[in-house]
């Protein structure tokens, strides 16, 4: 008898949800060593011991590092017995963390050190930069807020990612940043750096000691080596008034609109989630503006209800899931499900956090794998290149759903100051310049996401020289390693000078996407 097409369809989704699950438990199962492997175990004897795990994967599953060891430190004198163990016997190292990572900065043939096992969080005053937190290097930042909250005083950290999953050294080694129009890039807000370098000795780096070594560390991408803490500087504990509204996008896309929220705002995130009036005629939907005010006021929820509220989110974006995997399945039920996943979920609100559950705003979205890209670019004094780029986005969409494609689950751009740091992707000599940070985002696995990733990525590198999240999937872009090169210039050989210093024989120079960029193709 045959099936019915609605039938098919869900046989197919529920093939889709039950099957992860399988391969999880199957994937879960301990794998045992060659006998060649066990051999070479026997020469850690007297140094820190790898694992048994032969592969590790990042959290999107689009890069899989299978190296000769894995490593799980859990002191500064492990990474010193595995970064000497390397250098003895020649071999490179690479780090990895949470792994909210999208490119091959992880990859390695030899040794893979993972630092999620240092965890320690510091609390001090430091007499000229007040209140610091020194964390291990896998230390998620949710630990980092948890010790600083729970301080006496309270204390936070003023800008940083939305997720509060990741790890104190993956956020500061790949330049990452938040929404805080003068927090600039986390490393700008960093204090001090331990690393243990290519002598398998740990080396601190800090302004005082060294202004251009500091430079260098502050973003290193793992070259120097491997990070064991990091510093942050602090402030007293504050509230923030979040505010969500949903304006008509065809009226808000206005320069003075762009100008006045910035000026009016401690940070803003404006996102443009498509389709989401259930209809592919975009000149309906509207847009998500969020924005952040310091306030006085106390928070609105307890922490009792602040937790619930997340819980919901993260049973919502569970749901989500689910239907996101019925999109690939059927695409022409995008716009409709488009459309109600934004009715479910999104709702105009005005309420008060302490500043790290205002910033870590969206739980859940762990459970949503994507794709993702973002550039950097400098914006002028009136706001016009935001607006154009938003307008060449509606319509390029427009072009790509009226052909069946939908290529884009959520688009956002963030507006901070730039960075002085050789390797930020919002690196400026002038301190006022300010640059936007344009994010686009798809479900995993969506076929038209990478045409439409690359199209937006060229015409940022050609129009405005926008410069890629080290953490994001860039290096699909055709010709943007040998445009690096170019476009980073002296700042490579500022760079070099310092980490051929600290790294002599390249233990931790094992990429081949950095070394293009170095050294050019």
């Amino acid at each position: 008898m045959a099936y019915s097409t609605h039938t098919l369809k869900l046989t197919l989704l529920i093939i889709v949800l039950i099957v992860p699950i399988f391969l999880n438990i199957t994937e879960s199962k301990p794998l045992k060593y060659s006998r060649r492997k066990t051999e070479v175990l026997r020469n850690f004897k007297r140094t820190f011991s790898p694992t048994s795990e032969t592969s590790w994967h990042n959290w999107a599953g689009n890069v899989v590092v299978k190296p000769e060891f894995i490593f799980r430190p859990t002191s500064v004198d492990d990474l010193k017995d595995i970064v000497k163990k390397a250098k003895e016997k020649g071999k490179k190292v690479r780090c990895a963390a949470e792994g909210h990572s999208w490119s091959s900065l992880a990859l390695t043939k030899d040794y893979l050190i993972v630092v999620t096992n240092l965890t320690k969080v510091e609390v001090k005053q430091d007499k000229k930069y007040g209140w610091t937190a020194t964390a291990e290097a896998g230390a998620s930042i949710k630990q980092v807020d948890d010790a600083l909250r729970n301080h006496d005083p309270p204390l936070t950290i003023e800008s940083m990612t939305v997720l509060n999953s990741v790890r104190a050294a993956g956020v500061v080694a790949t330049g990452s940043h938040g929404a805080k129009f003068e927090g600039r890039s986390i490393p700008d807000n960093v204090v001090a750096l331990q690393i243990v370098t290519g002598d398998g000795e740990l080396h601190e780096f800090t302004e005082e000691n060294d202004p251009n070594e500091m430079n260098a560390a502050r973003i290193s991408l793992g070259l120097l080596g491997v990070i064991y803490s990091v510093t942050f500087r602090v402030v007293p504990m504050f509230n923030l008034r979040m505010i969500d509204s949903f304006p008509l996008a065809t009226d808000w896309i206005k320069p003075e609109n762009f100008k006045h929220i910035v000026e009016t705002s401690d940070g803003i995130e404006i996102f443009y989630w498509p389709l989401n009036q259930g209809t592919i005629d975009n000149s309906k939907d509207v847009m998500w503006v969020k924005q952040w005010v310091k306030t006085n006021d106390k928070p609105t929820y307890t922490q009792q209800e602040l937790a619930a509220i997340n819980q919901s989110a993260e049973n919502g974006t569970k749901f989500s899931k689910s239907i996101y995997d019925l999109m690939l399945l059927a695409p022409e039920l995008t716009p409709a499900l488009t459309g109600f996943l934004w009715k479910q979920s999104r709702k105009p609100s005005d309420a008060v956090y302490q500043a790290p559950d205002a910033i870590h705003y969206q739980a859940g979205i762990d459970n949503l794998p994507v794709e993702n890209i973002e550039f950097s670019y400098k914006l002028d004094n009136n706001y016009t290149k935001v607006v154009d780029e938003f307008n060449y986005f509606f319509e390029r969409l427009g072009n790509y759903s009226k052909q069946g494609k939908f290529p884009v689950m959520l688009a956002e751009i963030r507006i901070i100051k730039s960075s002085p740091l050789w390797l930020a992707t919002t690196y400026d000599e002038d301190p006022n310049a300010v640059y936007g940070c344009i994010e686009i985002l798809s479900y995993r696995n969506n076929p038209d996401y990478l045409e439409f990733a690359k199209e937006m990525g060229k015409r940022l590198m050609d129009k405005y020289q926008a410069r890629p999240h080290w953490a994001k999937n860039w290096e699909p872009i055709p010709g943007i390693k040998s445009y690096l090169h170019d476009l980073l210039g002296d700042r490579i050989l500022k760079f070099e000078n310092v980490r051929k210093k600290y790294d002599p024989n390249n233990t931790f120079f094992d990429n081949d996407s950095l070394k293009q960029i170095f050294y050019g193709t």
